[in-house]
């Protein structure tokens, strides 16, 4: 994530990537046992990196890969407390250098950014603007942008612009442009990113936030098609759950919303307009001390938000991971990879259940003729099963998903998302 140059005072620390079972991991470089004490990394010509110190901190067990993507072979895995070096980048992965020798990748979008909170402009009684403000003619009023998600910063206005940084929520940046669906937004310590309209929130310097739906438009009616939100949001997987409890698997941070948020940046790369929601369930439940049971109450309060302020919704995608399911019943190997399985879920307890079961079974068939075996098939709930609705009576295009279980990893449940994504992206263009 290292393209051009690192931001001042940037130190990055790893969140967690599932492991994938160490028989499939090669053994041809091994991670360093003990945390290596990074020296000042040398220029990356071809990077452009700085000759300061730059690391990456291993907090949990983690893949290396020989290339800068997952269908590279994993040379070896690190520990907690190891350290690394980085002397480059490619894409959305970090080079590093290992301890005894060589290099390996680790997978930069479970890298977590901390950098200095930007300075804070001076508040001004000024009007909200909708729309931000046109580059070629700047505004005198000062519009913000505020990262909801930990998200990357650009060089230009496109993905595949190099990676400069990156941002986490809470992080307020002024807008001194726009292109497209891309912010412009001046840095705290000099210079200018861009940022993508739909990982962040616009406002006003000093207004109140409001927190809601993804949306750099939240105002306006705009041609947006799906909804990804999760019920569920603190499902984790129980090799890196921080809050167990009997069966239940839960973690605020690493959990079942990366893989929503993987599935929205697929949809949106095949240009597909989605909203992806940030809203904590679990906590708003905490709050107002309601049971786990009231979790498709509270959600059901986000959905009928967004489909107000977005009469163009369409599909709306309740993502979620099954329960302590054996591991070989929602793992499938394909070509060399490890997935995890697709379940449809369908409630039974609305008149028009059947149309959701319809689109369930179009994208159950064109998933497992893509992928063989990597739905688990299509399950109807009835009330006396759960819920027995899941919020799908606001459209038939709703669908809960269930991609893989407690016994997966983050890993395949990414891999999962993005054949999802290609699968769904190829329905929605038929």
């Amino acid at each position: 994530m290292l393209r051009n140059k690192l931001l001042s005072g940037t130190v990055f620390s790893l969140l967690l990537i599932g492991a994938a079972d160490p028989a499939s991991a090669s053994s041809s470089v091994k991670p360093p046992d003990h945390p290596v004490n990074a020296k000042a990394a040398q220029t990356d010509s071809k990077k452009g990196l700085p000759r300061k110190e730059a690391v990456v901190n291993i907090v949990d067990v983690t893949n290396l890969r020989s290339g800068p993507g997952l269908d590279y072979d994993i040379i070896g895995k690190a520990k907690p407390g190891n350290s690394f070096p980085v002397v480059g980048s490619d894409g959305d992965w970090y080079k590093v250098s290992l301890s005894g020798g060589g290099t390996a990748f680790v997978a930069g979008w479970v890298v977590q950014i901390d950098m200095p909170a930007p300075a804070k402009p001076p508040e001004k009684a000024v009007i909200t603007k909708s729309e931000p403000p046109d580059p070629k003619e700047p505004d005198n009023k000062e519009t913000v942008v505020n990262i909801v998600d930990v998200t990357n910063l650009r060089s230009g206005p496109g993905l595949d612009y190099d990676i400069i940084g990156k941002a986490k929520p809470g992080n307020t940046f002024p807008v001194v442009g726009s292109d497209g669906d891309w912010y412009k937004v001046s840095l705290s310590g000099g210079g200018t990113a861009y940022v993508a309209g739909w990982v962040v929130k616009t406002g006003i310097a000093g207004s109140p936030g409001d927190s809601g739906t993804i949306s750099a438009k939240d105002n306006q009616q705009s041609d947006t098609k799906v909804y990804i939100y999760h019920s569920h949001n603190r499902e984790s997987w129980n090799k890196v759950a921080r809050n167990v409890n009997g069966t239940s698997f839960d973690d605020p941070e690493v959990n079942i919303t990366l893989v929503g948020k993987e599935l929205g940046r697929h949809l949106q790369e095949r240009g597909i307009p989605s909203i992806i929601e940030d809203a904590d369930f679990a906590e708003k439940l905490k709050e107002q001390k309601l049971s786990y049971a009231h979790s498709y109450s509270e959600s059901r309060k986000a959905v009928n938000k967004a489909v107000k302020a977005h009469p163009s919704l369409t599909y709306f995608f309740d993502i979620h991971r099954d329960a302590n399911v054996p591991r070989d019943k929602t793992t499938v190997t394909i070509d060399g990879k490890s997935y995890a399985g697709i379940l449809f879920v369908i409630g039974t307890a609305h008149p028009d259940y059947t149309e959701n079961k319809k689109f369930a079974e179009a994208l159950n068939e064109r998933l497992n003729k893509k992928y063989p075996g990597l739905s688990r098939g299509i399950l109807s709930k009835s009330v006396h099963d759960g819920n027995g609705e899941y919020n799908q009576d606001i459209a038939p295009g709703s669908l809960l998903l269930e991609i893989g279980g407690v016994n997966n990893t983050l890993e395949e449940s990414l891999l999962s998302a993005e054949a999802f994504a290609e699968v769904f992206a190829e329905y929605y263009r038929s």
